[in-house]
């Protein structure tokens, strides 16, 4: 697996080695954890497998979250290979498929006629979304890590190197550019840009989240979700790699070796903060937001205080996904191959399926909940 990665000047490092080294005594030893074995359960509930398929090789060795991309009717799914697949959401049946001559390293994003993919060689190409032919693909100068989005005829883009471009999606040439300075260690990795309205929501490695005008990209805001401690680089890292969301009128963002902020969407004012480490993903309802940590516990948070309601520990050092919000569930995948529904109420694991090693966070939408594992196979489950 790829963990050290040097390109622009700037160290990337995965978050497997990264949580490994910082548990080290002055980074001498590997102690790296021991995945918790699983405690037998009494399933209350039972997931059903809709379909399943090998939709192309997935992410290889490395660590990479590809999660795919969906539209009102065909689920979008990239390769590290440059495989692009569209498939149909309710059946899984293979739509179209397009070899690029890319090396992929972020999930599609897809809207406004296109699906957009990232590279390692820091290019963002664009294709049909109704028969994945190619438009235009721009080379942006840095690599591409974190996923694209799309809104109001822009393509969202963020590279390693700070930068946050917006792309005509007729064209792929740059209307405007944004920077923020980032540390020269980061996690190999990124949170995808969000859009919402007129504006779109990015952090940074530097533990910075800022609010873009979409059309203009002017700063509407920006705050700081974290401050860098510790003597080492290592220590210092507070890389905001999990992608922030936005339920009502709440921002919520989390850093790698920071903390949790609520924050409020028009002004970036502070509500509430909790200590934490992530790098993964978040979900939130009206009463909680569900993170999972660098340690592999999964928390749930009081939306309105930000106090602890309830912390699931069981799955310590699985590597396990962000969550994925099914009804009265929340539900984790993780590097061992399973899938776990947690229940909102208390965190206790009210059913497990196994379905093979994943990264990206799995997804729901109406009802019915998907997963990419790393090896290429998609899945679908409802309850």
């Amino acid at each position: 697996m790829n963990k050290i990665i040097r390109t622009s000047g700037v160290l990337l490092l995965t978050a497997l080695i990264a949580t490994a080294l910082t548990s080290c005594e002055l980074l001498e030893n590997d102690n790296t954890p021991t995945p918790t074995p699983l405690a037998p359960i009494h399933p209350e509930v039972h997931p059903q497998l809709r379909w399943s398929l090998k939709a192309n090789s997935g992410v290889g060795k490395e660590y990479l979250k590809l999660t795919p991309a969906v539209d009102e009717t065909n689920i979008y799914t990239a390769s590290t290979n440059g495989t692009l697949v569209a498939l149909n959401k309710e059946t899984g049946r293979e739509y179209w498929r397009t070899q690029t001559a890319l090396t992929i390293l972020t999930g599609p994003a897809a809207g406004n006629g296109i699906v957009v993919v990232g590279s390692r060689e820091g290019v963002i190409a664009a294709y049909r979304q109704s028969d994945g032919r190619l438009i235009w693909n721009t080379n942006l100068p840095g690599e591409i890590l974190a996923n694209p989005a799309i809104g109001d005829n822009r393509v969202i883009v963020k590279t390693v190197d700070g930068y946050v471009r917006a792309l005509s999606t007729e064209s792929g040439h740059e209307v405007w550019s944004y920077q923020q300075t980032e540390p020269s260690l980061i996690l190999r990795g990124g949170s995808a840009p969000l859009i919402k309205g007129n504006s779109v929501l990015v952090g940074f490695a530097n533990g910075s989240l800022a609010k873009l005008g979409l059309r203009e990209g002017h700063e509407q805001w920006q705050q700081p979700i974290a401050i860098p401690q510790g003597a080492f680089a290592i220590q210092r890292m507070i890389d905001i790699d999990a992608t922030p969301i936005i339920y009502d009128y709440r921002v919520y963002a989390a850093t790698y070796q920071g903390n949790i902020e609520a924050l409020e969407w028009s002004s970036g004012r502070v509500l509430w903060s909790h200590p934490i480490s992530t790098y993964t993903g978040m979900i939130a309802d009206s009463e909680h937001v569900f993170l999972s940590n660098a340690e592999s516990h999964v928390w749930a948070f009081n939306a309105d205080s930000g106090l602890v309601s309830w912390r699931q520990t069981g799955l310590t050092a699985r590597l396990v996904t962000g969550p994925a919000d099914m009804g009265g569930y929340i539900v984790v995948g993780d590097a061992e191959g399973y899938l776990h529904w947690l229940d909102k109420r208390d965190g206790h694991v009210a059913a497990r399926r196994y379905i093979g090693p994943i990264f990206a966070t799995p997804f729901v939408q109406n009802g019915v909940l998907y997963a990419f594992t790393n090896n290429g196979y998609l899945s679908a489950f409802s309850l």
